[in-house]
């Protein structure tokens, strides 16, 4: 091959490669979405439905952020799984007891929501008073006013609201405890269970609270306490004696920025209408360890 056609050769091969080379730059690159980053909150199911809601909320105005919220693992089970690391929020509705606490954790409480004696629909009662609760759970007053018989559903000792109960009225608790070991009515160890089971036997009574009622839209019939009908305001001012606390439990030095900004959200004043859409009253922040 001469020099000259040698050189166009050479040129023409240039020629190809430089077109090549900016048909490759100017190729759209493919778009790779972020992964997102993804936290866990589990435990009590008392406090799963508000969870899940502001979770929802949070996310919306967060978009790279997931919050992961599975099915009821307790109290006690949220604070096995601080201790192993396993989660990044623990949701409890009781305070830590001595034996729970450590140096390491925190706890914030976020809301109050008031414990209700709840039936079935079928229930044509509308108040029900504590010496009446505590015989129906004693056994020994088994009809309603209209002579329909009562289901009583009940729950294990460390559930929170049966506590609440057996401190208010230590009557409750002695009741509760013999008919236990009697085997006397039927325990159920999840709210979520409990709750669907309320709401879908005819004439049954147990334990539930305002909140979940709320955010679970569930069928139960709230009844008057000594004539006191439970709700945000008679919990507020004390005129309703029932009411129970829901808090966030979390490694102080582990917790990611993210999740701190989930924990501004809840004390944020749309967290507040959230909270108080569904009944809930917000609580200031203060946190404790």
């Amino acid at each position: 091959m001469t020099k000259p056609s040698r050189l166009i050769s050479l040129l023409f091969a240039a020629t190809l490669y430089g077109l090549s080379s900016v048909a490759g730059a100017t190729e759209p690159r493919q778009q790779t979405t972020p992964a997102k980053i993804t936290f866990t909150a589990a435990g009590s199911g008392v406090n799963l439905g508000i969870t899940k809601l502001l979770a929802q909320g949070f996310m919306a105005s967060h978009p790279e952020i997931e919050i992961t919220i599975p099915g009821s693992i307790g109290t006690k089970g949220a604070i096995t799984a601080i201790a192993d690391n396993a989660i990044t929020f623990g949701l409890i509705s009781r305070p830590l007891k001595e034996n729970e606490a450590s140096p390491d954790y925190s706890v914030v409480g976020y809301a109050l929501t008031p414990i209700v004696i709840g039936t079935h629909p079928s229930v044509k009662d509308e108040s029900i008073s504590s010496e009446d609760l505590i015989n129906i759970y004693k056994g020994t007053k088994t009809k309603w006013s209209d002579g329909k018989e009562i289901i009583v559903q009940s729950r294990e000792a460390s559930d929170s609201g049966f506590m609440v109960i057996g401190k208010i009225f230590p009557e409750f608790k002695t009741a509760c405890e013999e008919s236990r070991k009697a085997e006397r009515w039927i325990t159920y160890f999840t709210d979520q269970e409990a709750n669907t089971a309320l709401s879908r036997t005819e004439y049954a009574i147990g334990v539930t609270d305002l909140g979940m009622i709320a955010t679970e839209k569930l069928g139960i019939k709230a009844l008057k306490l000594n004539d006191i009908m439970p709700s945000v305001e008679t919990a507020r001012n004390g005129l309703y004696p029932l009411s129970r606390t829901l808090f966030l439990l979390y490694r102080t030095k582990n917790i990611p920025s993210e999740a701190a900004t989930f924990i501004d959200y809840i004390f944020s004043q749309t967290g507040a209408e959230i909270l108080k859409t569904h009944g809930y009253l917000p609580l200031e922040r203060k946190t404790s360890t």
